[in-house]
């Protein structure tokens, strides 16, 4: 009867592993830091991203060269409403962060989608791997940046995070 009870579970579990790497398309990577989840992938000419918190606020990711933000090409997503919304922001300097539509750029912000479940938010976007403008980053296969991750309590953009860390990363 143990037995019996024990390969059930061993077959229950293998099913489940092997649905939920089917979710995942192939190539997939992620980083996981202090409760926040980034995970992208490649299709075609652009990257998809989900970021997703323990938050009811926005949650962001910025690229650049080092973990400084002066530089730093940000993406800040939230929902409200129930509607997904993403801004792509410059930061000049930290805290002094503008979209890039104020600056003269057009926002290149595709696929966007959302959900706020309680205290977890998850937003998903997609952009050109190729940067159009100054403002933004190349988000070629293969690049190195340094990532930083950040959630707030709030989905008002310019309030402060309750959160943010940095990794290095290799899209």
């Amino acid at each position: 009867m143990k037995n019996s009870f024990l390969n059930m579970g061993l077959c229950c579990l293998t099913l489940a592993l092997t649905n939920s790497s089917m979710a995942h398309p192939s190539g997939e990577k992620e980083v996981l830091k202090s409760g926040m989840t980034v995970r992208w992938h490649y299709k075609n000419d652009r990257v998809f991203f989900v970021m997703e918190a323990p938050t009811s606020g926005w949650v962001a990711i910025a690229f650049n060269s080092g973990p400084d933000m002066t530089g730093a090409y940000l993406l800040m997503g939230r929902v409200v409403d129930g509607k997904a919304e993403l801004v792509e922001h410059y930061t000049s300097a930290p805290g002094n962060y503008n979209p890039i539509t104020l600056l003269g750029a057009d926002a290149q912000v595709a696929n966007v989608d959302g959900s706020e479940k309680g205290e977890y938010t998850k937003v998903s976007f997609s952009l050109p791997v190729k940067a159009l403008s100054k403002y933004q980053r190349d988000l070629k296969e293969g690049l190195a940046y340094t990532m930083t991750l950040a959630y707030s309590r709030e989905d008002d953009f310019q309030h402060h995070s309750m959160m943010r860390t940095w990794v290095k990363v290799v899209l």
